[in-house]
């Protein structure tokens, strides 16, 4: 589903101006509206209606009701009444329909989403750096490890751990710089052609290197902080 607009509802947002959607972190088109607004679209907020003259003069807060009118007409205040709600709610008040701000929790559920993700490409993306070049290959490391066992110095008249070399990198050898690859002619009468291209394992490491450096120098510096 392709988003088009977003509107702001008061118990969700409205997709297309056709598809309701709850603010629901679990439901599939919210997190798609999350993912719309990260991309640079904009949402638009609630319809805020403000009534017109008519409407107040009539509402709780305009004319009283038909008895009550009566009895102040019985007593003489019923013009003075309809004066006070005439100049309360002038015929200037025309109404009409404008559009609040989009609320800060979908925004910031957006932000939310989007800083997660960078962070988990970022980090996806360091650890590919960190693995060797394949057209280097990779040495063997070793560290000095306690065996589980001591020996009694008699020096220092106290018990030492038995210490042993551990491997904890094995080395891998470089692959080869270059490959022959044999092309077949579709013409059986023909002798097929060797030539010496790049390997590809290495060509697909540089690409992937490529592709992990651009994602590291695209993330914003509060994700790599996290």
């Amino acid at each position: 589903m392709t988003i088009e607009t977003v509107k702001i509802q008061s118990q969700g947002c409205l997709i297309n101006g056709n598809m309701s959607v709850p603010n629901d972190p679990a439901n599939r088109h919210y997190q798609m509206i999350l993912d719309w607004i990260n991309e640079g679209n904009t949402p638009t907020g609630a319809d805020v209606i403000a009534p017109d003259y008519v409407a107040l003069r009539t509402g709780p807060d305009g004319y009283a009701s038909t008895g009550d009118q009566l009895g102040m007409i019985a007593d003489g205040t019923q013009a003075a009444h309809v004066a006070a709600v005439k100049a309360a709610f002038p015929k200037s008040i025309t109404g009409g329909t404008t559009l609040a701000a989009v609320p800060a929790e979908i925004l910031t559920a957006a932000a939310y989403k989007l800083f997660a993700s960078q962070l988990a490409d970022y980090t996806q993306a360091i650890l590919r750096l960190g693995k060797y070049v394949v057209s280097v290959g990779r040495v063997e490391l070793t560290e000095m490890q306690a065996t589980g066992e001591q020996l009694w110095n008699e020096e220092t008249m106290e018990l030492e751990d038995i210490l042993e070399s551990v491997v904890t990198q094995t080395a891998i050898e470089a692959v080869e710089p270059t490959v022959e690859v044999t092309t077949y002619s579709d013409d059986i009468d023909a002798e097929p052609t060797v030539s010496t291209i790049t390997n590809p394992l290495i060509t697909a490491d540089v690409a992937e290197r490529a592709a992990a450096q651009a994602v590291v120098d695209a993330t914003p510096q509060p994700v790599k902080d996290a």
